[in-house]
């Protein structure tokens, strides 16, 4: 009976096919602020940008703005606020905002995997043997990470060594620090070189 009556109001949600649990709950909260409303009638209220005001002056007065058409219990329970900030690529201009929301979405971290390399040093003597590392990473985070923990926990400097993949004895990606680890676990086997120290003081 619920998603029945839901349907009625909220058109997206009639039938039986699947529907973002995020949205269905935007849409009730929505609703159940509307016929919540304190006030009889809601005024119109232009929403405008900060223009140079401190931050606590200009999110409170869009705050008050927000609150004159959307006052209600639900809004006192679920809304806050966001500072946004836009810069034009072409003029440079910067546009501030402080926005209203009620749900954030935010990512679902995946699992760690083991990363295992190898470090070849710069000078290679004769009492050489493999030094073989690992660090624990996920699949979303970018080689400026793996850089990061291979530092911290083999005290080496982040720009002291190359990130390459090594498949059938040869080089087959040199991996600057923006992609992404998932383009190289499982793809070959994972060698740092070590830059000269000399041109990496």
């Amino acid at each position: 009976m619920f998603k029945r009556i839901l349907g009625e109001y909220a058109q997206q949600f009639q039938g039986y096919g699947q529907h973002d649990s995020q949205e269905c709950i935007n849409s009730i909260l929505d609703l159940l602020s509307e016929d919540l409303y304190r006030k009889l009638k809601k005024p119109y209220v232009e929403m405008t940008e900060a223009n140079g005001k401190s931050d606590a002056l200009a999110s409170e007065e869009a705050w008050i703005k927000h609150l004159i058409r959307n006052e209600s219990v639900i809004v006192d329970l679920f809304h806050g606020q966001y500072k946004s900030t836009l810069v034009c690529s072409i003029c440079s201009k910067v546009s501030v905002t402080f926005d209203p929301f009620m749900t954030l979405s935010l990512p679902i971290p995946g699992k760690k995997e083991k990363a295992s390399f190898f470090y070849v040093p710069y000078n290679i003597g004769k009492d050489y043997t493999n030094f073989k590392g690992e660090v624990f990473l996920r699949e979303s985070d970018n080689i400026k990470e793996f850089r990061s923990q291979v530092a911290r926990k083999y005290e080496r400097s982040e720009g002291s060594f190359l990130v390459t993949v090594v498949q059938d004895n040869m080089i087959k990606k040199m991996v600057d620090q923006n992609t992404r680890v998932e383009e190289i676990l499982n793809q070959g086997v994972i060698l740092l070189y070590e830059i000269n120290p000399e041109l990496n003081p």
